[in-house]
């Protein structure tokens, strides 16, 4: 007899952990009644329903939201939901979450609940690896139901999450120095496009400017490049200049990226007080000139006069 008891309970262990590993691999989570002599379970299908933005990028922060739903028939007890994130993937945020009961089909909405209270949505703010791989990668989720029942197992779920290159990169270099500024050019070398760029100079010791300190440089594509200039005032102490570039990627993500140029500019270029300085003193000399020569010229002309 006992014999016989042994042999019915591993056969329903067997059941159950089979019938587990079998659904959580199609991201359905079952989880056996409580209650012997009853056929009832609960069983938590785990969608997800988005991710911002999309997709994903390597170095950045997105946003998953998860939606979790009884379609069994039994309640799911002290539902409690993990996030275990491991590389290219990592969070900060609150990775436990607990909920009460997740009502099944035999006490939920088909007995007058309203219908969301057989399911729940989770939302979880992750950040992708700067050196993550291109292609698909997943989350993964811990869920454990009925923790002060015997079938209380704990059951982990794979949730795909498509990584993508959006960004690009730039190089950026001086060209020249004149009279009408200092010249950068902007090139686009890496795999992407880049909508609505701005180039700025960054507030940093050395580098004073007249004028803007940002150019709107638009679109560049893949392999393109653009000049900007800014009245850069020289210094002997100037050796090298941050550049800021904002663009949006292929993913509508907005970007920013820091450049260090080393930069040479002549001190008689780009210094506009000293050639306004210049002109100025250029006038004011001709105008004493244009004075001596008129002075000149009347002297002359009465030592003739009054020689006749």
């Amino acid at each position: 007899m006992e014999t016989n008891k042994l042999f019915a309970l591993a056969i329903l262990t067997l059941a159950i952990f089979s019938q587990i590993a079998m659904i959580s691999a199609q991201k359905e989570i079952t989880y056996p009644n409580a209650n012997p002599g009853t056929s009832l379970t609960s069983s938590l299908v785990v969608q997800v329903l988005k991710y911002e933005p999309y997709p994903v990028s390597a170095g950045e922060w997105f946003t998953v939201y998860l939606k979790v739903e009884n379609i069994g028939q039994e309640d799911a007890k002290n539902a409690k939901f993990t996030l275990v994130p491991e590389y290219p993937f990592s969070s900060t945020d609150t990775l436990v979450k607990e909920y009460g009961t997740i009502f099944g089909t035999k006490h939920g909405y088909y007995s007058g609940y309203p219908e969301d209270s057989s399911q729940v949505i989770l939302k979880y703010r992750v950040k992708v690896a700067d050196n993550a791989p291109e292609g698909t990668s997943d989350l993964k989720l811990m869920i454990q139901s009925n923790k002060n029942d015997p079938s209380g197992v704990s059951v982990t779920t794979l949730l795909p999450i498509e990584v993508g290159k959006t960004k690009t990169d730039f190089d950026v270099v001086m060209q020249d120095s004149t009279t009408q500024g200092t010249a950068f050019a902007i090139s686009n070398i890496g795999n992407n496009d880049a909508t609505a760029a701005t180039v700025s100079i960054e507030p940093q010791d050395n580098v004073n400017i007249t004028g803007a300190r940002s150019s709107i440089i638009g679109n560049l594509a893949k392999g393109d490049f653009t000049t900007v200039s800014f009245q850069i005032l020289p210094n002997t102490n100037l050796n090298e200049v941050s550049v800021k570039i904002d663009y949006t990627d292929t993913a509508g993500v907005r970007n920013t990226l820091i450049k260090k140029v080393p930069v040479s500019i002549d001190s008689s270029f780009g210094n506009l007080t000293n050639i306004k300085s210049a002109s100025s003193s250029a006038k004011y000399y001709y105008l004493v000139f244009g004075i001596i020569l008129g002075m000149l010229i009347l002297f002359v002309y009465r030592k003739i006069k009054k020689k006749k």
